[in-house]
């Protein structure tokens, strides 16, 4: 059963969120160990490069 709950803090790379809300689910694939949202890239400003499987913050 999905569930959502706020977290002190995320982190990738150097960019940092504080006091975040986030969605918390058993996606049923055993490679899969999270996801991070359009919105959080895109406020973090991270590039995906799919051919590469690669993300990288344009700062």
């Amino acid at each position: 059963m999905p569930f959502r709950k706020q977290i002190d803090q995320i982190q990738i790379g150097d960019f940092v969120v504080d006091k975040i809300e986030i969605d918390f689910n058993d996606f049923g694939y055993e490679d899969i160990n999270g996801l991070l949202g359009l919105d959080l890239l895109l406020q973090a400003e991270f590039t995906l490069d799919l051919m590469r499987l690669e993300m990288n913050r344009n700062s």
